[in-house]
């Protein structure tokens, strides 16, 4: 998933339409508290966050390149590398309306199934194995496939990623050979923001 992923300031314009546009509190990503403190240990660990609306999706399956157009408002990815290597990461993306979070997550679900045919994955002999999740509104839970030069599907690899829509926000947990415990960990991240992000306004209703 490492080449698959595209890694990372809130709208803050005067203008009526910025003015009430919904923001992301500081500190409201389960990580951020973590990644604002910092590295445990320095040279081996690395945090970023970002509030860049132009970064892709976490989980980017096609590997997808430009500035994404599709009515987010707001945005905030934080990432943990280390020198392993591996890493995990958070991203919340807040969209104009649920109908608008409701056609990224469409888009996304349409890429990975797109990217991950055998006659696309045969070149890179990489490739994606989605299954639907109960979290939130709509999910999926994706696992890392090594295919063989025929397209045949081999072993899975600790690749994994967890996205999850409720209402206008799309939410996604990813993690890079973070070991058994992983697929876990990131399912219950997932299920805790769906729930947290409906204190935020016009998100859930």
């Amino acid at each position: 998933m490492t080449a698959a992923l595209a890694i990372g300031s809130l709208l803050a314009g005067t203008s009526p339409a910025h003015a009430t546009a919904p923001r992301i509190p500081r500190n409201f990503l389960l990580t951020e508290p973590a990644a604002v403190k910092g590295p445990v240990v320095e040279d081996e660990e690395w945090w970023e966050i970002s509030d860049s609306l132009s970064r892709q999706l976490e989980f980017n399956p096609c590997r997808s390149k430009g500035k994404p157009r599709d009515g987010r408002v707001a945005m905030r990815t934080i990432t943990y590398s280390t020198s392993a290597p591996s890493g995990t990461s958070e991203q919340l993306v807040l969209y104009r309306n649920p109908r608008a979070a409701q056609d990224a997550f469409r888009k996304l679900r349409a890429d990975l199934a797109r990217c991950s045919k055998p006659a696309a994955v045969k070149r890179d002999r990489f490739g994606y194995v989605g299954k639907p999740l109960r979290v939130g509104d709509e999910g999926l839970s994706v696992a890392g496939h090594e295919y063989a030069a025929s397209g045949r599907r081999l072993s899975q690899s600790d690749d994994l990623a967890v996205i999850g829509r409720r209402g206008a926000a799309l939410f996604l947990y990813t993690a890079n050979a973070r070991g058994s415990g992983a697929k876990k960990e990131i399912t219950g991240q997932a299920r805790k923001m769906a729930k947290k992000v409906c204190g935020l306004p016009r998100v859930c209703g």
